[in-house]
C-alpha cells in the first residue's frame, strides 16, 4: 500500500510540474542589430549616366513581433570616384585635360521579414518585402592645363527614388546571440516610362552578422 501511494504521488507531482516547465521556457530575442557589406548593382539611374556596381558598409536594426514576423530598417552607403583624361574646351574657353566623376548612393530599406522555416531551427529561410529609398548624387570636377586655373565643380546631379522591394534571405546561427545573414533583394520603381521593365530594377545584395538581444 505505501508503494502504491508513493507511485501515485510521484505521477501527480510530475503532471502538476509540467505547466511550470512550459512557462519557464527561454524567451526568444526581441531585437537585433546587424553590420555587414552591401553591393548595389544594375543601373537605377541609367537616364543620368550612372552605372554603379559598388560595395559599401550596411547597418540594420530590427524588432521581432512574433516567432515568424519581424520588422527592420537598414542603411547602406556606396561611393565611387573615377578620373578620365580629357581634351576639350569648356564654355569659358579653357582647355580641360582631365575630368573627375564622383558618385554616392544612400539606400534605406524598410522591410518586413517573414520566416518560412521553423523558428527554433539553426538555419532560417526568410522572405523580405517592403519599400526602399534610394538617393543618388553625382558631380564632376574639371582639371585645366592652363597655369593659374584651378579645378571647378560642374554638372551636379541628385535624385531620390522610392521603390518596392522583395527578396529572400538566409540566416545561420553561430551562437545563441549571433547570426550570419545573407540576402538578395530586387527593387523596382513603378510608374516610370522606361524603355524596358528591367530598366526600373536594381539589385541589392548583402552579407553580414546580426546580434540579437532582449526578450519577447
Amino acid at each position: 500500500m505505501p508503494a502504491r501511494t508513493l507511485l501515485a504521488a510521484a505521477i501527480v507531482s510530475g503532471l502538476v510540474s509540467l505547466p511550470g516547465h512550459a512557462q519557464t521556457a527561454p524567451a526568444s530575442p526581441r531585437f537585433y542589430v546587424g553590420l555587414g557589406a552591401n553591393m548595389l548593382s544594375n543601373v537605377p539611374f541609367k537616364d543620368q549616366g550612372m552605372v554603379p556596381r559598388l560595395v559599401g558598409p550596411a547597418l540594420t536594426a530590427g524588432m521581432q513581433f512574433t516567432p515568424r514576423l519581424a520588422g527592420q530598417i537598414g542603411v547602406s552607403y556606396q561611393w565611387k570616384k573615377d578620373t578620365y583624361p580629357a581634351n576639350f574646351l569648356d564654355l569659358t574657353g579653357y582647355f580641360v585635360n582631365s575630368v573627375t566623376y564622383r558618385y554616392s548612393y544612400l539606400i534605406v530599406p524598410v522591410l518586413l521579414r517573414f520566416t518560412v522555416t521553423a523558428p527554433a531551427e539553426r538555419f532560417h529561410l526568410d522572405l523580405l518585402g517592403g519599400g526602399t529609398l534610394l538617393h543618388a548624387r553625382s558631380y564632376s570636377t574639371y582639371a585645366y592645363s592652363a597655369s593659374g586655373v584651378g579645378p571647378a565643380e560642374q554638372s551636379v546631379n541628385s535624385d531620390t527614388r522610392y521603390n518596392l522591394t522583395l527578396g529572400p534571405s538566409v540566416r545561420a546561427a553561430l551562437s545563441p546571440r549571433l547570426e550570419l545573414t545573407a540576402s538578395g533583394l530586387v527593387s523596382a520603381r513603378l510608374g516610370e516610362n522606361y524603355y524596358r521593365f528591367s530598366d526600373r530594377l536594381f539589385l541589392n545584395t548583402s552579407l553580414g552578422i546580426n546580434y540579437t538581444f532582449g526578450q519577447r
